[in-house]
């Protein structure tokens, strides 16, 4: 089956419009029974800290928690760039529930063999 990998860098009070349907995306990928997976990169990483995407609602989608809610219902996969989480001074219990995992580049780079990958 193929995956579908979705690398997004911008901080969603920044750019809601485009950090909302990257999710609508992966939400799409996932109801047609794609291996979805979302990588948060640079300003992205706020997009996980607690507290920070309250009330966010892009006006052609759904508000931004409710679609992360969504994809982590459908089983998608949401990885942090450990790197970039140390730099931001992101931590995991600091983080939403639903975050698989901090992870460095090398899983990137293995996971988008075999994937159609897509940056934002």
């Amino acid at each position: 089956m193929t995956r579908m990998m979705y690398v997004v860098t911008h901080d969603p009070k920044e750019r809601l419009e485009l950090v909302s349907s990257v999710f609508a995306q992966a939400v799409t990928s996932l109801s047609f029974g794609y291996e979805t997976e979302i990588f948060l990169m640079d300003r992205a990483l706020h997009t996980v800290a607690i507290g920070y995407i309250d009330g966010l609602k892009a006006e052609s989608f759904a508000p931004l928690m409710e679609l992360i809610s969504m994809f982590k219902e459908m089983e998608g996969k949401l990885y942090v760039c450990a790197p970039f989480a140390k730099s931001h001074h992101i931590q995991k219990d600091n983080c939403m529930p639903g975050v698989n995992e901090f992870v460095d580049a090398g899983m990137l780079v293995v996971h988008a063999k075999d994937s159609v990958v897509f940056t934002y």
